[in-house]
């Protein structure tokens, strides 16, 4: 994701905020003006991490996982799971070598997709795959897949093809002032997005709302 400086987007926010007219009077002094840069700044990593919670997965600009420390393991019958990292916010592809095709979406633990795999007739297959979340003894987060395909020597292949994730958004500091990562697709929507929790924050609800709305229609712009 592309690291954007947090004044730039504050910025933006505070802009779309005058066009919609609903900041005319808390505009107008330079403390005011501080007052709602300092608001801003505090929704703003919420924004970037509700809009990407959110959108579809084709607008997200993904990375890969390390899986050089992140390593499949093997749980038998051909299921296995991975440690997620710390940072993990997001799936936006798995893949195992064996199988047909990606997984896109992770079922929640405790779902009813979750207990199916735990029957060898119904949990997923090399055709049609299923990744879980889970936790570790130790209580790491963890995703489970069901289930890895036959390699070339008839066992279980559970090698990774791809494994591409969304981090959590933070703000970096740097010697040039703070920065965020964003998808570059989804600026508007974050902007608007931010724009809606200020303003339900200061109690304006309906403006807040129509904020909100505005952010998620941008997810289809058609």
């Amino acid at each position: 994701m592309k690291q954007v400086p947090v004044e730039e987007l504050v910025e933006a926010v505070r802009v779309t905020l005058d066009e919609n007219q609903v900041e005319s009077e808390y505009l107008a002094t330079g403390t005011d003006n501080m007052e709602l840069d300092e608001l801003i700044r505090a929704k703003l990593a919420v924004a970037v991490r509700s809009v990407i919670e959110m959108c579809p997965s084709q607008l997200l600009d993904a990375e890969s996982l390390d899986l050089v420390s992140v390593k499949p393991v093997d749980a038998g019958n051909g299921c296995g799971y991975i440690l997620l990292p710390d940072d993990f916010l997001r799936l936006v592809s798995f893949k195992l070598k064996s199988w047909n095709r990606a997984v896109t979406s992770v079922a929640e633990e405790g779902s009813s997709t979750d207990l199916m795999q735990r029957n060898s007739f119904t949990r997923g297959t090399p055709l049609k795959p299923v990744c879980v979340f889970s936790h570790h003894a130790e209580g790491q987060r963890t995703m489970e897949y069901f289930t890895a395909g036959k390699g070339e020597d008839g066992k279980a292949d559970h090698s990774i093809e791809r494994a591409l994730y969304i981090p959590i958004p933070i703000v970096r500091s740097g010697d040039s002032g703070d920065t965020i990562g964003i998808p570059a697709l989804l600026r508007s929507s974050i902007v608007y997005y931010c724009a809606g929790l200020v303003e339900i924050s200061r109690g304006n609800s309906e403006q807040g709302d129509l904020f909100l709305k505005l952010a998620t229609s941008n997810f289809n712009p058609s």
